[in-house]
C-alpha cells in the first residue's frame, strides 16, 4: 500500500549504506545541501542479534530516513547499484582484504541488503530510485575537499557525493 501519492518537492537524496549506520542528504538541483541525517544501529552488526530482531530494526530505520527524505522535499533517492557492491564484495574476500575477523560475514549479509530493501520500500513513499556507481565516492580528491569545504563526515561526504552523481545523471538529455 503507498503511503505518498507524489513527492512534495525536487530534491535530490543520496544514501550511504554502511553495516552499522545509514547516512542520508537531500540537496537540491543547484547541489546545496538542504538536510543531512545520520542513523546508526550497531546492535545489528554482531552475530548474537537474532537475524529477525536485526531486520526488524533496520526496516524501522529505512522508514523513518525515507518518511524525512519524503517531508524535505526529495523526488529522487540515490544509491550505491547493489551489483557493483556485490562484485567488490567478492574481491575483497578474494584478496583476503579483512579488517576484522567478522568483516567480510558483516559486509556480505547486509550491506547490499540493506541497500535491496532500501530500493523495495522507495516506491511506497512516491519517489524515484536511481543506483549510482560507487566509485569515486569515498576515496577521491573530490571527497576530500567536500569534508573540508562543508564539514561533513567522510560517510556524510560519501553520500552527498552520490547525490552529486543522480544529479548529473538526471540532467543528461
Amino acid at each position: 500500500m503507498r503511503r505518498y501519492e507524489k513527492p512534495l518537492g525536487n530534491n535530490i537524496a543520496g544514501v550511504d549504506v554502511n553495516v552499522d549506520r545509514l547516512n542520508l542528504i537531500v540537496i537540491n538541483r543547484k547541489g546545496d545541501i538542504v538536510w543531512k541525517y545520520t542513523t546508526r544501529f550497531p546492535q545489528v552488526t554482531g552475530r548474537d542479534c537474532p537475524r529477525r530482531k536485526a531486520w526488524s530494526i533496520i526496516g524501522e530505520v529505512i522508514h523513518r530516513v525515507l518518511k524525512n527524505v519524503y517531508s524535505h522535499g526529495a523526488s529522487v533517492i540515490a544509491v550505491e547499484n547493489p551489483e557493483i557492491i556485490g562484485y567488490l564484495r567478492y574481491y575483497w574476500i578474494r584478496n583476503g582484504d579483512r579488517k576484522t575477523r567478522n568483516y567480510n560475514y558483516k559486509v556480505s549479509i547486509f550491506r547490499n541488503s540493506i541497500i535491496e530493501r532500501i530500493m523495495w520500500k522507495v516506491p511506497l513513499y512516491g519517489l524515484k530510485t536511481i543506483p549510482v556507481n560507487p566509485k569515486g565516492t569515498t576515496h577521491s580528491e573530490d571527497h576530500e575537499h567536500i569534508m573540508k569545504r562543508y564539514g561533513l563526515d567522510k560517510h556524510t561526504a560519501s553520500a552527498y557525493l552520490i547525490a552529486l552523481k543522480a544529479r548529473r545523471s538526471l540532467q543528461r538529455p
